[in-house]
């Protein structure tokens, strides 16, 4: 899975997640991008600069009238892509490979749920889409990645934040999954240990997925760093890291700068070692084809 997919130096954006695009994410082998929406304004870096030094951290009346839905990580002004144009990507993706599956899991932003369900239903996406029996976001068994392909539901969606909460207790939007109803999670910033994010109630084999994110910021400044990913996204870090899930192997592996080091690789021979007998690792935005 590749982290904060939309952020690339490909599209522009100011101290990027990745170099190369999510498209090209998705042609190497990655099968699951990570994607923040937010409320964009128009507003450039430079704006985003003078408005921390002035204290000014409140959009105008004409700004807030020009608002648009963006994919971005932040702010708007460090960098965007328009989700028309990458779920229509997504979508041409499903089209001309019919026995691929994604996942896409989204960090919904402050008032962007509702235009970002519509842009997902005008994008056609929707045709694609994992919807549960019941419609209430509730799944107790999965398909095998070879039912959602002859179903031609290949299309996994989750989000969390943005008044998205759990599907068991409040009403999801069609089609979407709350996150973490379904996900187990290591902590951020750590290369080191298999430890869960969030409450020691939250224990792996009571979800479906369990991820490891496999990324780490810069210490000093909290950006991404492509010297760290140099380290992590190596075979051996890789191997190591994954080798300290006692519990449980993550199905899905969570990479910042997906086009450096051996993730593919690695999770290729992961899914090779497990063949058809238990959990397939997934590189999320930052792993392999996935086998089944």
């Amino acid at each position: 899975m590749v982290h904060n997919a939309m952020s690339s130096e490909d599209d522009s954006f100011y101290a990027a997640n990745n170099d190369l695009s999510l498209e090209k994410a998705l042609v190497e082998g990655y099968r699951g991008l990570m994607l923040d929406s937010c409320l964009c304004n128009g507003d450039t870096i430079v704006d985003v600069i003078q408005d921390f030094v002035t204290g000014n951290d409140e959009d105008t009346e004409e700004n807030a009238e020009e608002q648009y839905l963006g994919f971005c990580h932040g702010t708007c002004g460090a960098g965007s892509r328009k989700p028309e144009t990458v779920l229509n990507n997504i979508k041409t993706f499903l089209d001309v490979n019919p026995n691929e599956v994604l996942i896409l899991e989204f960090e919904v932003g402050e008032g962007t749920l509702e235009l970002l369900y519509e842009a997902i239903n005008d994008s056609g996406l929707e045709k694609y889409v994992l919807r549960d029996e019941e419609n209430d976001g509730t799944v107790t068994t999965w398909p095998t990645l070879q039912q959602l392909i002859s179903s031609n539901r290949r299309l996994l969606l989750f989000a969390h934040n943005g008044g998205m909460e759990s599907c068991e207790t409040s009403t999801c939007p069609e089609g979407i999954f709350y996150t973490y109803d379904h996900f187990s999670q290591t902590n951020w910033n750590d290369g080191d240990t298999c430890e869960l994010r969030g409450s020691v109630d939250t224990i792996p084999d009571k979800h479906g997925f369990f991820l490891m994110n496999h990324w780490k910021n810069d210490e000093n400044l909290d950006l991404p760093s492509k010297t760290n990913a140099e380290e992590f996204n190596t075979y051996e870090f890789l191997s190591t890291r994954l080798g300290k899930c006692d519990e449980r192997v993550p199905n899905i592996v969570a990479v910042d700068f997906w086009s450096t080091g051996d993730v593919l690789k690695f999770v290729e021979d992961q899914n090779t070692k497990i063949g058809g007998g238990g959990d397939a690792v997934v590189a999320a935005s930052r792993s392999g084809s996935i086998r089944h």
